[in-house]
């Protein structure tokens, strides 16, 4: 059997089981109506209650079956709230239920001519009524002790250990307490004063109902006293004034057996086993439409979460596949400016070309950046940017920031100075956190005033975490602007062309800092300056790396023999290649322009070098790869991609793919020389 816990039950449980919810005035008026209807009844009986009347055997077995079934059934609804809420009042009130069932069923099978002459279990002819006497004396005593063990406040005393324990223990009390009193009113009952003669009472009985109905009254005094009433409450209150007027009728005001009182009294005994039973059962089926309720909700709600889920899901595969796009459109044209702009670079002689070259190489990685920036953004913002955290030392990134920003600094007159205080590594990648410390310098240079300064400080911050700062000595920026600061593309207001930049520096740099688990702050005076500061966790040091030598060290690059293929479509791409290719003179470029019959010549000449990209017309350069890495004769090559689509995701899932190297466009030419000189000396060897 499995019990309910709480998280079966809706929330509120404090307003919905009648233990706990607080008895309000229309449930008042109702229980008060029904003992006042009880006690109209009860006056108009009381006359007649010695009037005697027929022998109905009958009535004897069904009342008791019925008020057995009664009995059990409300032991087994309370016993039931007792698992939820571990009330211990509770379960001493199952517990008299149950008591009660049980010494019906005693009373049932010692009754004088109803099975036997005498009664069952050995009864004697003083045996049934004794045994009338426990059972209504009993149930008081435990209603008391319910009471009492009611607490004052809103939680209930909780019962410990498991309820299915607690359970079995209150019911095996019931059934040895039932057991006990069943065997002193049978093989005990002489020495018992007797009650009974000939289906009459005798004097003796007056001493001992007075005793009953005096523990009605208790029980219902105290109960009174014990507030605030429960709606469980009130109903044992009624059940009490039902039970008073049931001992009344059956022992106090009537003769004897079979008269008006005898089942008049029995009648009400019924009625008192059906109050509690009731208001249960009605409570039961509130809670069960609530739980359906509760469940239906959570069911809709898990469809709709599904469903946003799955929208989502969609939207962000859409998103990617955008970005994916959006960057391959974006990066080809520009690998062709600056690609042949680059190699323009290399051959100018005259300061005329070079200056030209060095407008156009500006002006293209401008571009560059600013699609880098909008593309990285989105990626934040979609989810999709790649992070690898690992130990880095703050010394050497701050370096290495200010290295590179230095020249721009130096054209201002600006100078770069530390203040590091702390030194040591923070767990962050290295490359992202090298971009935002680029960031905040830049904008630090560009923002501050002649001849000014810019500081680049680091030292602890609380909770194990590190502070890199950026300070400047210029202007300063507005208060009522400070919330501006990280909105993408908002320059506060500066003067288009005076000072370059996009307004997407500090939101990307946000971003970031963000993924690496940091934060990005930003403090302002005007007329003083303004500083930057990211905080990001402290790191162990790690191990030592080996320096590793390039392979191609020491070899001279212009005697590099060999062979490339190089699979690409795109017309420009390809000139832009063979260029390249052409300051190897002893190196031989092969192409194709679809990707079957890049397979073909990489399967007749067995290059030493594939350069493949993506978007081909025929077949994707994903589905190139993986026929040169499944074929043996090229399985070996080593493939390097060169493709626009620069989202990490794509890198990571090819190089786990089998290519060797992933180069994005627009195309560094050396970095692409590079990767050309080290496979093709590799092959050498």
């Amino acid at each position: 059997m499995r019990y309910l816990t709480m998280s079966d039950v809706p929330s509120g449980d404090a307003v919905v089981f009648l233990s706990t919810a607080r008895a309000e005035r229309g449930q008042r008026r109702l229980a008060l109506a029904v003992v006042l209807v009880s006690g109209a009844i009860f006056l108009v009986l009381a006359p007649f209650a010695t009037r005697p009347l027929g022998q109905v055997w009958a009535f004897i077995p069904i009342y008791e079956s019925a008020l057995v079934v009664n009995d059990l059934v409300t032991a087994v609804l309370l016993f039931g709230q007792f698992s939820i809420l571990r009330s211990r009042a509770l379960g001493v009130l199952a517990g008299a239920y149950l008591f009660t069932a049980f010494m019906t069923i005693a009373h049932a099978l010692t009754f004088p001519g109803l099975f036997a002459p005498t009664g069952l279990l050995g009864a004697g002819p003083q045996s049934t009524a004794w045994l009338y006497m426990f059972w209504h004396g009993g149930f008081p005593l435990l209603v008391i002790a319910y009471a009492w063990l009611k607490t004052s406040d809103a939680e209930p005393a909780r019962s410990p250990g498991r309820p299915a324990f607690a359970i079995l223990g209150s019911a095996a009390a019931a059934l040895i307490v039932a057991g006990g009193f069943t065997l002193l009113a049978t093989a005990g009952q002489d020495f018992l004063p007797a009650i009974m003669q000939d289906h009459r009472y005798t004097s003796s009985m007056n001493t001992v109902i007075t005793l009953i109905w005096g523990l009605s009254l208790v029980a219902l005094a105290t109960l009174w006293r014990r507030r605030p009433h429960s709606v469980l409450d009130l109903w044992l209150m009624v059940v009490l004034c039902a039970w008073l007027f049931d001992v009344a009728l059956a022992v106090v005001l009537n003769a004897g057996r079979f008269d008006l009182g005898f089942y008049a009294g029995r009648i009400y005994g019924l009625l008192a086993a059906s109050f509690v039973l009731v208001v249960l059962l009605l409570e039961n089926a509130v809670l069960y439409a609530r739980l359906v309720e509760t469940h239906d909700n959570e069911r809709r709600e898990r469809q709709r979460a599904q469903r946003a889920e799955e929208a989502a899901t969609t939207a962000n595969r859409a998103k990617s596949e955008f970005l994916s796009r959006m960057s391959h459109e974006l990066r080809t044209p520009l690998n062709g400016i600056l690609g042949f702009a680059q190699l323009l670079e290399l051959d100018a002689e005259t300061p005329g070309q070079r200056d030209g070259v060095e407008h156009i190489l500006k002006g293209g990685r401008h571009l560059l950046g600013l699609i880098n920036e909008v593309l990285d953004l989105a990626r934040i913002e979609a989810g999709k940017c790649s992070i690898s955290l690992e130990p880095v030392e703050t010394g050497d990134v701050i370096h290495s920031a200010l290295d590179l920003v230095r020249p721009q600094a130096a054209a201002r007159g600006i100078s770069l100075s530390t203040a590091v205080v702390w030194q040591g590594h923070v767990l962050a990648d290295r490359q992202r956190l090298q971009q935002v410390l680029l960031n905040l310098l830049s904008n630090a240079v560009k923002y501050n005033r002649p001849e000014g300064a810019v500081t680049v400080s680091c030292d602890a911050a609380p909770s194990d975490r590190c502070r890199l700062s950026v300070a400047d000595s210029g202007p300063g920026i507005a208060a009522d602007r400070i919330h501006r600061l990280f909105t993408p593309f908002d320059r506060l207001d500066v003067q288009e062309g005076t000072i370059e930049g996009t307004g997407l520096g500090l939101a990307l740099s946000k971003g970031l800092v963000e993924l690496m688990g940091g934060t990005l702050r930003a403090e302002s005076t005007l007329g003083v300056g303004s500083t930057f500061s990211v905080e990001l966790p402290v790191a162990d040091s790690p191990m030592p790396r080996r320096t590793q030598e390039s392979s191609a060290h020491g070899a001279d690059a212009r005697s590099m023999t060999g062979s490339v293929l190089y699979i690409e479509d795109n017309p420009s791409n390809l000139r832009l290649v063979e260029r390249i290719v052409s300051r190897r003179p002893g190196v031989k470029l092969l192409s194709a322009a679809q990707g079957r019959r890049g397979l073909e010549l990489a399967t007749a000449h067995r290059p030493d070098v594939i350069v493949l990209d993506l978007h081909l017309p025929d077949i994707s350069g994903q589905e190139v790869l993986a026929q040169l890495r499944a074929h043996p004769g090229t399985r070996e090559i080593p493939v390097v991609i060169l493709s626009a689509d620069a989202t990490p995701s794509q890198a990571t899932r090819l190089l786990q793919q089998g290519a060797h190297t992933y180069l994005t466009k627009p195309l560094s030419v050396a970095a692409f020389l590079g990767v050309l000189d080290e496979l093709l000396a590799r092959a050498v060897r």
